[in-house]
């Protein structure tokens, strides 16, 4: 019963995600690690990475610092990464993490708004969006950076 369960929702899942390309992104308004407030729409002209993670997600330790490698790929682009954390609020937590993890993107501290807004069912889960920041591709899960890369590149020069 409970793999039938499972099975039903992870099929909603997909399908609630897939249709979710090309609408608007949630425009949040979250502090950073530093406490300073960060919008989303201030990256707007901007394809914007963003990985939702939590500090007790095995993937997200080992995808983080593969993206920050992407992200220096692309400091001189109109691209922005964020990392979204989601069940850690503790900034000082926060930054001893990515120091541990070895990654130095952004990070940004989730709420359950956001949470909601995104579906974040689970991590990682990356957004990645166009530059007038609706919604271009979703990923489930780790992904290999090649992939990534190409939907990046694919978003710059649309």
């Amino acid at each position: 019963m409970l793999k039938k369960f499972l099975a039903v929702f992870l099929i909603l899942g997909i399908f609630s995600f897939s249709y979710s390309k090309g609408i608007k992104a949630y425009n949040f308004e979250l502090l950073d690690e530093n406490g300073k407030k960060v919008k989303l729409e201030q990256f707007r002209g901007n394809v914007v990475f963003i990985i939702f993670w939590h500090p007790l997600c095995h993937s997200c330790r080992e995808e983080l610092p593969e993206i920050s490698l992407l992200a220096e790929k692309y400091k001189d682009k109109p691209v922005k990464f964020l990392a979204i954390v989601m069940g850690e609020k503790d900034p000082e937590k926060i930054k001893k993490i990515k120091e541990d993890w070895g990654f130095y993107i952004p990070v940004l501290i989730g709420d359950s708004v956001v949470k909601s807004k995104y579906r974040i069912i689970g991590t990682p889960i990356i957004y990645i969006l166009r530059k007038d920041l609706t919604i271009g591709k979703i990923f489930l899960g780790k992904q290999p950076l090649e992939k990534l890369d190409r939907y990046i590149n694919k978003f710059l020069k649309g």
